[in-house]
C-alpha cells in the first residue's frame, strides 16, 4: 500500500505543523526575549541559560498569574512573527487537497498558539482543507508534545474510531505523542514529494478506546 492510499483511506488524519506542513525558523532567541519580562529578580540558573521558551513561561507561573499571562501573551506575539517567516513544505498543498477530495478530515497539531498556526495555514492557502487546529490555547503546558493531550482531544472531538485515524509527525516528540495517544503514527522524513517522504513501513501505534 502506498502512503497516499494509506492516508486517503483514513477518516481523520492529524499532521504536525513543524516539518510535514511548514519549516519554522529557529526559536533560539524567543526565550531570551521572554526573559526580560521576568528578569527583575534573580533567575534560577536553568531559566537564565535556557533556550526553551516554555521553561521561561513555567518560571513565570511561579511568580504569579499576572506574570504568567504577560509572558504567555508575549510568547504568542513572538510565535506569530515566527509563523510569518515559515516556509511551506513542498507538496503539502497538493497532498492536503487530495486528502480533502477523498473526504479525509484534517487536523494540524502544534505546540504553537492556535492563532500562530492559523496564520501559517491562511498565508499559504491551506486553511480551506483543514477542519481543526490542535494547538496551545493558553499557558497550560501539560498537553504539549511529547504528551498526547492535543492529539487525544482532537480524536475525541470527531468521535472517529482510532483505527480509522492516523498521525503524521517528524520529530521524536511528535512520534512519542502519537504513540501515547494510541493512534497509528508515521514519520514525515522529507524532502521530496510529500507522500513519498512518509515512512509508512515503520508506522507505530497502540490501539486505545476513546
Amino acid at each position: 500500500m502506498t502512503a497516499k492510499d494509506l492516508l486517503t483511506g483514513r477518516d481523520h488524519v492529524l499532521v504536525a505543523l513543524d516539518g510535514p506542513v511548514a519549516q519554522l525558523p529557529g526559536r533560539n532567541t524567543i526565550a531570551a526575549r521572554l526573559r526580560v519580562l521576568v528578569a527583575d529578580g534573580r533567575l534560577p540558573r536553568e531559566v537564565a541559560r535556557t533556550e526553551d521558551p516554555f521553561a521561561v513561561l513555567a518560571h513565570a507561573a511561579t511568580i504569579g498569574p499576572g506574570t504568567e499571562r504577560a509572558v504567555h501573551a508575549q510568547l504568542c506575539r513572538l510565535e506569530t512573527e515566527l509563523a510569518a517567516a515559515a516556509r511551506i513544505t513542498p507538496g503539502v498543498e497538493e497532498a492536503f487537497a487530495k486528502l480533502a477530495t477523498a473526504g479525509t478530515r484534517l487536523t494540524v497539531v502544534s505546540d504553537l498558539a492556535v492563532e500562530a498556526v492559523r496564520s501559517v495555514l491562511v498565508m499559504h492557502g491551506l486553511d480551506t482543507h483543514v477542519q481543526r487546529i490542535a494547538g496551545r490555547a493558553g499557558p497550560d503546558l501539560e498537553n504539549l508534545p511529547p504528551a498526547p493531550g492535543l492529539i487525544t482531544a482532537a480524536l475525541r472531538e470527531y468521535l472517529v474510531p482510532v483505527e480509522h485515524c492516523l498521525f503524521v509527525g517528524s520529530t521524536d516528540a511528535d512520534l512519542t505523542a502519537g504513540r501515547e495517544a494510541g493512534v497509528e503514527t508515521v514519520r514525515h522524513r522529507g524532502p521530496g514529494p510529500w507522500f513519498d517522504a512518509l515512512d509508512v513501513a515503520r508506522s507505530t501505534g497502540e490501539r486505545r478506546a476513546y
